[in-house]
């Protein structure tokens, strides 16, 4: 489900950008499963102790989502902590199959990832593979 996101002033053109996949597909569970308790089959009732463990199995997979999310949160915000502490220095970092060694000028976040910024350019902070 796109969200269209774009400058304040207008000056550039909008983006689409994506709901995280996690989200929809517990969205779409939860309606499926609110569909059968709102609908149910009077030929086969449902077990009461079945529900119970729906219902329970449903809060966990909520919990494990938030929880999965916090922790992509930290990941990001510890990989920004650590290339923060290489601005300034040369590092070496690899590129394909070259090899590119520079002074950081600042550290971004990029599509998700951590990138260092050498001569203008972006890289990723897990191809970094010397700090000198």
């Amino acid at each position: 489900m796109p969200v269209e996101v774009g400058a304040i002033n207008g000056s550039s053109p909008k983006q689409s950008v994506s709901a995280a996949p996690g989200a929809m597909a517990k969205d779409t569970f939860l309606k499926i499963l609110v569909a059968q308790l709102s609908h149910p089959d009077p030929f086969a009732p449902q077990d009461p102790g079945a529900f119970v463990t729906e219902m329970a199995q449903i809060a966990l997979l909520e919990q494990l989502l938030n929880l999965s999310a916090r922790m992509e949160s930290l990941y990001r915000v510890e990989a920004l902590s650590q290339a923060a502490g290489v601005i300034g220095r040369e590092v070496v970092v690899a590129n394909g199959s070259e090899v590119v060694t520079g002074t950081v000028e600042k550290v971004v976040v990029d599509r998700e990832k951590v990138c260092l910024v050498i001569g203008g350019n972006r890289y990723d902070v897990a191809n970094l593979v010397e700090v000198r």
